[in-house]
């Protein structure tokens, strides 16, 4: 057997049907899904072909990043696969090291992700990721009901004093979400920029837009964003706080939800915050804390490899600023 070719190309109709095939959850959603996901990325994938077949597939998504007073760009690490008959031979190791080059030569900034328990030893060791250790979970109990259930109570309960406000949600994001940036990139180190065209995209083009709601303060001088998503997930009702990002306003958004959440069941809502991130304070004031690494139900690890000068404060501790607007797969 010859070695893999391996190539980085844009999407097309073969690697659409390798997607099908290869299992993975974007694929199923279909060409839309991956078309939205990387549409920022001309040339988004690692392609190993054995043969003239696809034997495996890495891709990633292409994003503006801040880096200090600087923007940058960065590509992070969402999808790999390998075909059962092909697994062992190094090629998921020879498809991150191809892209980790074309990164570098296009002129990239930075290589990031979150890789799961299997695929941490690789890119960690032999690829010489960064690791910054797990995502940083916070949890708030809405209601006693997702506890009681481990008892086998049968009791519920709400467990916050937060109520709903009757908040409209929104449908778009106006120009305040540009001066929310402005207002909050000061205190963002390293992270995704999360202007008008990110939110928007992020939030309301996409396949998932349905399931996310969004409450804002669109006031140009104090402007805030929340936004929520709801599912059925680790054996109750829980919801994740996808985004809560502003100044003074953003602490009565955050409540309001938390009181609509739970007054439609909603048992526990989860979040991802940095000590030193600028909405730490409002949501540990919320209720929110630290879920200990023990009682995770799941590992999510978190890794960066700078590829210039500007983007070498992205492996320091204390600079980047997370939410699970960062996660490819909430």
């Amino acid at each position: 057997m010859t070695d893999p070719v391996i190539s980085i190309e844009p999407l097309s109709d073969a690697l659409m049907d390798a997607y099908l095939a290869s299992g993975m959850e974007r694929g199923k959603s279909g060409r839309f899904a991956v078309e939205w996901a990387f549409r920022n990325n001309p040339a988004p994938f690692a392609v190993a072909r054995n043969n003239g077949q696809i034997v495996g597939i890495s891709g990633y998504i292409q994003s503006r990043m801040q880096f200090g007073s600087e923007t940058g760009i960065a590509f992070q690490a969402v999808d790999s696969f390998v075909s059962e008959s092909m697994r062992g031979k190094g090629i998921f190791t020879q498809l991150a090291r191809a892209y980790d080059a074309h990164a570098a030569s296009s002129g990239g900034d930075l290589i990031w992700g979150f890789p799961n328990d299997n695929a941490a030893p690789a890119w960690f060791g032999k690829l010489g990721w960064h690791s910054h250790g797990q995502v940083p979970f916070l949890i708030k109990p809405l209601r006693a009901g997702f506890f009681c259930r481990k008892l086998r109570l049968p009791l519920d309960f709400p467990l916050t004093r937060a109520r709903d406000q009757n908040l409209s949600s929104i449908a778009e994001v106006g120009e305040w979400g540009d001066a929310l940036w402005d207002l909050a990139a000061p205190d963002i180190h390293v992270g995704t920029v999360r202007d008008r065209a990110f939110l928007n995209h992020r939030l309301f083009n996409g396949p998932q837009a349905e399931q996310y709601r969004v409450v804002a303060s669109p006031d140009n001088t104090a402007p805030a964003i929340v936004a929520t998503r709801e599912a059925e997930k680790h054996g109750g009702r829980i919801a994740y706080v996808m985004e809560a990002l502003g100044g003074l306003s953003l602490e009565p958004l955050v409540m309001s939800e938390l009181g609509r959440l739970a007054s439609r069941g909603v048992e526990l809502a989860l979040a991802w915050s940095f000590p030193w991130s600028p909405n730490y304070h409002t949501l540990r004031k919320a209720g929110f804390v630290p879920l200990p690494e023990r009682l995770r139900p799941i590992h999510i690890w978190f890794g960066s490899r700078p590829k210039s000068g500007l983007s070498t404060l992205a492996d320091d501790k204390g600079q980047w600023y997370l939410s699970y607007l960062d996660s490819d797969t909430v």
